[in-house]
C-alpha cells in the first residue's frame, strides 16, 4: 500500500530517472529506506548509494539528484550514519560539494547533487532545504554550507482525502512546472515538482499516481513546455509514469 516504485534503482536509472526521493531511518545499525513507517527492504549504504555511484561510474556524463530525508526515528542517529556515508573518501569526487545557483548540468555530470531536507552534517555536500513546508507549495531557500543561497519554486502538496482530488494534484503539479518553464534561459531560480501524492486509506500512491502521470504528460506535450525544473515521480514504470518520464527526456534535449 506504502510501495511508491515497482521497480529497483537499477531499474529506474536504465529508463532515464535522475531525480531520487530517498527516506531514510535507523534500522540496525544502517540505514534503511522507507515512506512512512513502511521499510523498502533496501538499505542506503548497501544498496542505494552504491547504485549511484556505479551508474555514475559507468555513464560519468550523467547527473543525479537526491533528495534525502529522515523518515522517522531520532535525528542524532539518521545523522550520524549518513555523515559516515557521506565523508567517506572514495565517494567525494562523485557529489557536487558546493551548490551555487548557477550551477548548471555540465557543472553536475558525473555526480550526485543533494538537496538535504534535515541538517545531518555541518559539511554537507549539496545544498540545505531551508523553509520547506509541510504538504504546501511556497518559495525554498537552498544553501550550500558557507551560506550562498539560491531559491526554488517548490510543489509538495501530497495529502488528500481521497483519489477522487487526483484533478488537483494534477492542477497544483501543473501550475508549478509552468511557472519554472516561464522563467527565461538566464534564470538561476530552481524548481521542484512532485507528482505524487497519497490520500489513505484509499487513494494509495499507485492510485494517485494512475491519474495524475498521464493526465501531467499529456497537458505537458500539448503546450510543448520545456525547462520543467526536477520533477519527482512516483510509479514510473507504469504506463502514464513512462509517459511523464520520457516527456521531461526529451524537453531537456538542449540542457547544458
Amino acid at each position: 500500500m506504502l510501495k511508491t516504485q515497482a521497480t529497483d534503482i537499477p531499474a529506474q536509472l536504465r529508463q532515464g530517472i535522475r531525480a531520487f526521493d530517498i527516506r531514510l531511518e535507523k534500522k540496525g545499525n544502517k540505514l534503511g529506506v522507507f515512506h512512512s513507517h513502511a521499510f523498502q527492504d533496501i538499505y542506503w549504504e548497501d544498496d542505494v548509494l552504491p547504485a549511484f555511484i556505479h551508474f555514475l561510474q559507468t555513464y560519468p556524463s550523467e547527473t543525479l539528484i537526491v533528495s534525502l530525508k529522515k523518515e522517522g526515528g531520532e535525528l542524532r542517529d539518521y545523522a550520524s550514519l549518513l555523515s559516515v556515508s557521506l565523508s567517506s573518501p572514495e565517494y567525494q569526487s562523485y557529489f557536487v560539494m558546493d551548490f551555487r545557483p548557477e550551477l548548471t548540468l555540465k557543472d553536475c555530470r558525473g555526480k550526485i547533487l543533494f538537496l538535504h531536507r534535515d541538517h545531518a552534517m555541518d559539511n554537507y555536500p549539496g545544498a540545505a532545504c531551508v523553509g520547506w513546508e509541510d504538504d504546501s507549495t511556497c518559495l525554498l531557500t537552498l544553501r550550500n554550507k558557507d551560506g550562498k543561497e539560491g531559491v526554488a519554486l517548490l510543489e509538495d502538496k501530497y495529502q488528500y482525502e481521497s483519489g477522487e482530488e487526483a484533478g488537483k494534484k494534477v492542477g497544483v503539479c501543473v501550475r508549478n512546472i509552468e511557472g519554472m518553464s516561464a522563467e527565461p534561459v538566464s534564470s538561476r531560480r530552481w524548481g521542484i515538482t512532485f507528482v505524487s501524492a497519497t490520500g489513505l486509506p484509499l487513494g494509495t500512491p499507485k492510485v494517485f499516481a494512475d491519474k495524475v502521470n498521464k493526465p501531467i504528460a499529456d497537458y505537458l506535450k500539448q503546450k510543448n513546455s520545456r525547462n520543467c525544473g526536477i520533477v519527482f515521480i512516483d510509479f514510473v514504470s507504469e504506463p502514464g509514469g513512462k509517459d511523464l518520464v520520457e516527456y521531461l527526456i526529451d524537453s531537456n534535449v538542449c540542457a547544458k
